[in-house]
């Protein structure tokens, strides 16, 4: 007797669900009313660098930000905490009934978890009401946000103090910004006069960074150069890191329109100038890349062009050695390879440093891991 036997392959429920369309149990929504992506990107980069992306079955782009799917409500409930521990964050809950069994009383239900993102990123101007809350009494009109982690940091620049708002508080009371990063107006450096160290102390109320000192500035805006003879002193908290003839970006207020806002309580006692960060030029090529999350555009959406915004985050990432603590950063292929390649690229390396700054600042390659590469060889 001859038996026949056939090897048919199957998945278990929790895998079927997986890899099928529109199978999840909760869901993420990640929001920020912002024109732009840049907390997005940071936020991938966090997310991939401490893999809470792992219980994650699917992952939609769409205009207004990120949605991840999830098999089990607890694990989307972790991963929102994940959110709310990186960034100021208020969540909210829903449910959505699915099917209901009478006679065993059992019900299913599809959980949503609405996040909603603090509007106001790393070098916004921010407005602050006259005695808004107990932990800004004191504070100007008008404050430069300088950090954002689970609570905003923001500092004084014409005094160096700063002033830090909870995620409690601030969801209680918001503040609005004044001026984002595409504001931004080019300056070039004049002169460069410090302030001096006692009277800069005594202004002087909780340790900012370290590279931040105030200074008197005489600058004028770069599209104003062998046009007019229009400059400003300004005293700025940059004063540790410019110098006479570099570039520096800064915000005009003189040409924002602050409308919705009532501008006669900070009228006469804020600059007209507010510096914000150096400029450099940078290497056309870089030695290092980040990793990306595997997205899909949502349906009926074109997919989202964030290229700039990576830009910005590497750019940051290249300035501020504290924020690639939290971050991975990986080597590019070409740098991992050896032998003529280097030669062939060092001429072209030779006449990128000729036209970039002596000064601008790069990742070191300690910092730097290798980056996987898979070949057929």
């Amino acid at each position: 007797m001859v038996v026949e036997f056939q090897i048919v392959n199957q998945q278990c429920e929790d895998c079927q669900k997986s890899f099928t369309p529109h199978a999840y149990n909760a869901i993420v929504q990640v929001r920020q009313k912002v024109p732009h992506r840049r907390t997005f990107c940071y936020l991938e980069q966090l997310i991939l660098k401490s893999d809470a992306h792992a219980k994650v079955t699917s992952l939609k782009e769409t205009r207004e930000g990120l949605d991840f799917y999830f098999e089990t409500k607890s694990h989307a409930q972790r991963f929102a905490d994940f959110v709310e521990a990186h960034v100021p964050t208020k969540t909210k809950q829903s449910k959505h009934l699915i099917s209901h069994d009478a006679n065993s009383n059992s019900f299913n239900f599809k959980y949503t978890i609405m996040c909603d993102l603090c509007p106001i990123c790393v070098d916004d101007v921010v407005h602050v009401p006259k005695g808004h809350i107990a932990t800004l009494n004191g504070a100007p009109p008008l404050l430069l946000c300088h950090k954002v982690s689970n609570a905003i940091k923001f500092v004084d620049p014409v005094s160096l103090r700063s002033y830090d708002i909870a995620t409690a508080e601030y969801w209680k009371r918001p503040v609005d910004s004044v001026c984002r990063t595409d504001h931004l107006t080019e300056f070039v450096v004049l002169n460069v006069e410090p302030v001096q160290k006692s009277e800069a102390a005594a202004r002087q109320n909780a340790p900012v960074k370290k590279w931040m000192s105030l200074a008197d500035v005489e600058v004028a805006r770069a599209c104003d150069l062998g046009v007019n003879d229009d400059r400003m002193i300004v005293r700025t908290h940059l004063g540790g890191i410019l110098r006479p003839g570099r570039r520096v970006m800064g915000y005009d207020l003189r040409t924002v329109n602050v409308s919705g806002i009532d501008d006669e309580a900070f009228q006469g006692t804020c600059p007209d100038i507010v510096l914000v960060k150096k400029a450099y030029k940078r290497k056309n090529k870089r030695t290092w890349e980040l990793k990306r999350l595997a997205k899909e555009a949502a349906e009926g959406e074109d997919p989202i062009d964030d290229d700039a915004d990576m830009e910005a985050l590497k750019r940051n990432l290249e300035e501020d050695p504290e924020l690639r603590k939290s971050i991975n950063m990986y080597r590019t292929a070409e740098e991992q390879q050896q032998g003529s390649e280097q030669k062939a690229n060092a001429a072209e390396a030779a006449e990128d440093d000729e036209d970039s700054d002596s000064d601008a600042p790069e990742v070191p390659l300690a910092e730097l891991l290798e980056g996987l590469e898979l070949r057929d060889d």
